[in-house]
């Protein structure tokens, strides 16, 4: 298989050999082959330039492929899938049909970013709080630094500020760079409870119709509000409160606008760690969505217990943090 690179110019010929008709079936369906094997047998930094350089070829040079590419795909997305009630849209990934249908490009670099934060705070938390080579006092005062890094993620992300924003002191930049990852992740956590609603405001009888998937987004929800009755919330049950409300006339937005801020205020912002980060895999699992650099942390019961502790210590004289 020639590399995607390779610059193709056949010589012109009063006389073109053109292969018999009968094997023109065959001829194309080797080629295809030999590019998916080639394709798939190289590492995946040279896999996606390979890709992205025969795209690019096919646009200079077959400009009207790419459009009919694009129209196929949307035939195939309303279309029943094979054997199946089912419709097309089945075989895309929730992330990827998320992404699309709300316009969302920026999404999963965003869903990145957050995870990348998160696991970083958690990482140095647990290198500082379970060394024992370092002095005492730089262990405990490290570890509570993280640890409040960690309990406000959440929050943070809710508010769309933190203590660093808001200090007078701070580097301008680091403010703005700040702000902007926290309205990034906002808004993010927001394109993903609103697409839980997505297939229960599905017309039935409609192409993007799956009664699966509205079983699915149920359960979540479901799932999501039991987080609460874990810790004691016995008689929560807000989130059935606003899914009541699809069966009356309130405005798709309104309800949309209910769901996240209400996700947003009592799991995400709650200042309950474990609640933020399983509420979030929740939302993960539901889009099949698997972050570039590993998972989102788990958080044990003993982690949580650890960092609540070190979060509650009184801040050190000479640590301005």
């Amino acid at each position: 298989m020639f590399p995607a690179t390779t610059d193709y110019k056949f010589a012109s010929s009063t006389h073109t050999a053109q292969p018999p008709s009968g094997s023109s079936a065959l001829i194309t369906a080797a080629v295809s082959q030999s590019f998916k094997a080639h394709i798939t047998s190289l590492s995946e930094e040279i896999r996606s330039k390979t890709i992205q350089e025969t795209l690019m070829f096919i646009h200079d040079q077959f400009p009207n492929e790419l459009p009919k590419f694009q129209e196929t795909l949307d035939k195939r997305r309303i279309t029943l899938a094979e054997n199946s009630s089912e419709t097309g849209a089945v075989s895309i990934r929730p992330l990827e049909k998320l992404v699309a249908d709300h316009n969302c490009p920026e999404l999963i670099t965003d869903l990145n970013s957050m995870v990348k934060e998160f696991n970083t705070h958690l990482k140095h938390f647990i290198n500082y709080s379970e060394d024992s080579e370092i002095s005492s006092y730089l262990r405990e005062h490290s570890s509570r630094r993280f640890s409040k890094q960690l309990e406000d993620f959440g929050k943070d992300i809710h508010k769309r500020t933190n203590q660093n924003c808001e200090a007078g002191h701070a580097d301008s930049k680091v403010v703005v760079e700040t702000q902007r990852k926290l309205v990034a992740w906002h808004n993010s956590v927001k394109i993903l409870i609103h697409g839980l609603l997505d297939p229960l405001f599905n017309n039935p009888e409609g192409p993007d119709h799956n009664s699966r998937e509205k079983d699915k987004a149920l359960a979540t929800l479901h799932d999501i509000q039991s987080l609460k009755q874990d810790v004691g919330k016995n008689d929560y049950f807000k989130i059935d409160g606003i899914l009541r409300y699809l069966t009356t006339k309130v405005p798709r937005e309104n309800i949309c606008s209910r769901l996240s801020d209400l996700i947003l205020t009592d799991f995400i912002g709650s200042g309950n760690l474990k609640v933020f980060q399983k509420t979030l895999q929740r939302l993960f699992d539901y889009y099949h969505f698997i972050p570039f650099e590993g998972p989102l942390g788990e958080i044990t019961d003993e982690l949580c217990e650890s960092i609540q502790i070190y979060a509650a210590m009184k801040k050190p004289t000479g640590f301005d943090y």
